[in-house]
């Protein structure tokens, strides 16, 4: 068992749970009723879209109508097939993709037929076992193999409804066993073998073995006594509301009821006849059940006989095993007596004044040590190294409800501490009342003294706004020791502002750690929409396509480690919020507008820019396509080098390198902008440019020069020379990217070696010189 478990797979306790989003749908088989309908009321409390399949066109639209009304915002298709027809499988998939925008994410093979009767007793034109062959066995093969692979590279479920009885042999539903047996296997096998090729992690099976389900089509067409025990059955309802939690939080297995958990169990240890008896049994209507007992009944007296004497038998040997532990403890003597009792008392007592009088005189010698001793045990257990914080994040389901209460707690709170417009204005009111003499009507000002006065009379809110600190900062040389009224309340309202902006941004932190990633960011700006009025005229399917603009101008200052995390506090001091927001003004500056990237006249443009490169139209832009950037300025040397170092697929750029390109060329004078480009020079990842690096690129710029009407073309030690004498490096023989940050011209020098308008325009500089318009760069040190 230990060396099988050193060989086990890398296999994961605890999965993150599913949660929703716009394009993910679940798709149930047999969905009209029974337990199917019921995983589909469960899973539209998560907001789950639905593909519902089954052969009752009636059930299944007044489901999907009981179903909308609901959950008015999820998408329900339903898709009439009947899964027992030949080339069902192939068909219904035909159907699905033919939908939409339809990423399945849970797939759940939930269809399926039961037999109860002997073998035999089913007609040879009976097409019962096709039946259940087909709902149990090839449907859900079939559906898993065509479904599987586009499920590795996101979470997702599958989901396979088998049942108990597959554990054992079952006579009166050999067929019916056998075949849930058959989706048994399959499901854990699978389960294992993905487990092992997909290192994500991503997709989780989940085998369901209910027992007998009450308000199903299986309990209204079978008379089985099974069906009317107690404590074994379970309402459909009880049994889809498991499967769908277990399901969510990724679990491998679900056996609702802990009667059917118990027959399982116990089914793998009995012998082969004794379940084989049960099942008969189990499986059997009761006038046929007391048709067998009355065939057998002497044979059961005597059992009942023998179990009855047994019984018997075993009470009377615990009673006397009790009777004889009461006499032991009658016979034991006392352990003092009265007068025992009271001399024990007085010693005690005796030696407690002496451990008294004992404490009274070392008090004074252990009070001079103490200070020495807590000192030695701080030095030995404190000052060893700075202890680690905890982080631990807790991946259960309990643990994380109870951080996610806290933290929601916590951002309740510190929303109260925040003051509001009023207080703001009540602050100005008290201010301009307790101005400083001498008074200017234009430009009140106010001293010290009389600003602690306002803020003793101000909120507790207020007066954690302003330490002594604030007033050092704000003031400038008046000669009276005073500071502008103006200067505090909008100091105060900046960082009102600032708390509320923290606060709404914190609620988009999924994590709780104080940084939000790319799909939180995203959720964050696209329910900013609809609140700028600058971007009503944006259509709603570009609503994605903007989102991702956006968030890319956000990720790519302040990210340039590419860590997929930006903290909160640097996306408030930032400005590019500031940007973002000021599309709600109404009335604001067409120029402005266009120089701001979030707008959409520049979002527009930028993706128009994009769908005119790709001549092909399939979504992304091969090297032959971005080399007609900008005018086909930039020199195919470097536009290879930036297919080989961004992230492409099948060697093609998507629309989110494509932007992360733009802003750098837009940016160039920026460190990131500087770090993107610089890394693409960087032909060896060496971490600085040398002479033959530049060589390198230069040699591409001299092919494109060539092609041109120029009348000369500079050797590359004259342009060697300019570059080092521009960047002025700390090593002669070597350029890295702080020397280009430092030096201040690096967008130029870099520039001058990938795009042949830049190095017409610098080596042409001082003609252009009077017409030459300062460029507006819009870079951050972050």
């Amino acid at each position: 068992m230990f060396i099988g478990y050193l060989f086990s797979s890398k296999r994961q306790s605890h999965r993150l749970s599913l949660v929703a989003n716009r394009s993910s749908y679940a798709l149930v088989t047999g969905a009209s009723s029974g337990i199917g309908a019921q995983i589909c009321r469960h899973l539209i409390r998560h907001d789950f879209n639905l593909i519902m399949v089954a052969r009752s066109q009636t059930k299944l639209r007044i489901l999907a109508d009981e179903l909308r009304q609901i959950n008015d915002k999820i998408n329900i298709h339903i898709i009439i097939q009947d899964l027992t027809e030949l080339n069902a499988a192939e068909n219904l998939i035909n159907k699905i993709d033919a939908l939409n925008d339809v990423n399945i994410d849970i797939l759940i093979n939930n269809a399926g037929r039961g037999c109860t009767k002997p073998f035999l007793q089913i007609s040879a034109n009976d097409n019962t076992y096709e039946q259940m062959i087909a709902l149990h066995v090839c449907v859900p093969t079939l559906l898993i193999r065509h479904y599987l692979p586009k499920m590795l590279d996101r979470p997702s479920r599958i989901v396979n409804i088998s049942s108990e009885i597959s554990y054992m042999s079952s006579p009166r539903a050999a067929m019916y066993a056998s075949t849930k047996a058959f989706l048994t296997q399959l499901t854990t096998s699978l389960d294992y073998e993905i487990e092992q090729i997909n290192d994500n992690n991503n997709v989780s099976f989940l085998l369901v073995t209910p027992g007998p389900t009450l308000n199903t089509e299986f309990d209204r067409h079978d008379e089985s006594i099974i069906f009317r025990l107690p404590f074994v059955t379970l309402t459909a309802e009880q049994v889809a509301q498991q499967i769908v939690d277990a399901c969510l939080r990724g679990d491998r297995l679900c056996t609702p009821g802990w009667a059917n958990q118990f027959s399982i169990w116990l089914a793998t240890k009995v012998s082969l006849n004794f379940a084989n008896l049960i099942c008969w049994i189990l499986w059997a209507s009761w006038p046929e059940v007391k048709r067998w007992l009355y065939e057998r009944r002497h044979l059961i007296i005597v059992c009942f006989n023998l179990v009855f004497f047994l019984f018997l038998l075993a009470c009377f040997l615990l009673m006397d095993k009790i009777v004889e532990n009461l006499k032991k403890q009658l016979e034991k003597p006392k352990v003092a007596k009265e007068e025992d009792e009271l001399a024990l008392f007085t010693k005690y007592l005796r030696e407690g004044h002496e451990a008294l009088h004992h404490d009274v005189t070392t008090t004074e010698n252990r009070k001079s040590n103490i200070h020495k001793d807590v000192t030695t045990v701080h030095s030995q257990h404190h000052m060893s190294k700075i202890p680690k914080f905890y982080e631990h994040i807790p991946t259960d389901p309990l643990g994380r409800k109870l951080r996610e209460e806290a933290r929601a707690l916590f951002l309740h709170r510190k929303s109260q501490e925040i003051i509001s417009s009023d207080e703001a204005n009540s602050l100005l009111t008290l201010l301009e009342e307790n101005a400083s003499p001498p008074l200017d009507p234009d430009s009140p000002k106010i001293n010290y003294d009389d600003f602690m006065k306002v803020v003793q009379k101000a909120t507790p809110a207020i007066a954690n706004l302003f330490p002594p600190t604030i007033f050092a900062d704000l003031y400038q040389n008046d000669p009276y020791g005073r500071v502008r009224i103006l200067d505090l309340y909008q100091y105060t309202m900046r960082k009102m502002w600032y708390h509320h902006s923290r606060m709404g941004l914190s609620l988009y932190d999924s994590i709780g750690q104080g940084y939000l990633r790319e799909s939180d960011l995203e959720d964050y700006i696209y329910e900013l929409i609809p609140t700028m009025h600058q971007l009503s005229q944006l259509q709603e399917t570009f609503y994605k396509f903007y989102v991702c603009t956006a968030v890319r101008k956000f990720f790519f200052f302040l990210d340039p480690l590419r860590t997929g995390r930006i903290a909160i506090p640097d996306i408030l001091c930032s400005g590019y919020l500031d940007k973002l927001l000021e599309l709600r003004e109404e009335d604001a500056d067409v120029d402005d507008l266009e120089q701001n990237w979030f707008s959409c006249q520049s979002a527009s443009k930028i993706y128009t820019r994009y769908l005119q490169l790709d001549k092909d139209h399939n979504g992304l832009l091969s090297r032959d396509e971005l080399t007609k950037y900008n005018s086909s300025t930039l020199t195919p040397v470097f536009i290879a080098r930036v297919f080989q170092e961004c992230l492409t697929y099948g060697g093609e750029m998507d629309y989110k390198s494509y932007l992360d390109f733009v802003l750098a060329l837009e940016n160039r004078n920026s460190p990131q902008g500087l770090r993107y480009l610089f890394q693409i020079m960087d032909t060896e990842n060496k971490g600085f440019l040398h002479p033959g690096d530049l060589n390198y690129f230069y040699r591409g710029m001299v092919q494109m020069l060539s092609t041109r009407p120029l009348t000369d073309i500079p050797p590359f030690n004259n342009v060697q020379n300019e570059i080092f004498d521009m960047v002025k490096p700390v090593d002669s023989m070597r350029i890295t990217l702080k020397d280009l940050i430092n030096c201040g011209q690096g967008g130029l020098v870099l520039s001058i070696l990938i795009d042949i308008g830049s190095f017409w325009a610098y080596e042409n500089r001082e003609s252009l010189m009077p017409q030459q318009a300062p460029t507006k760069d819009d870079s951050i040190h972050v």
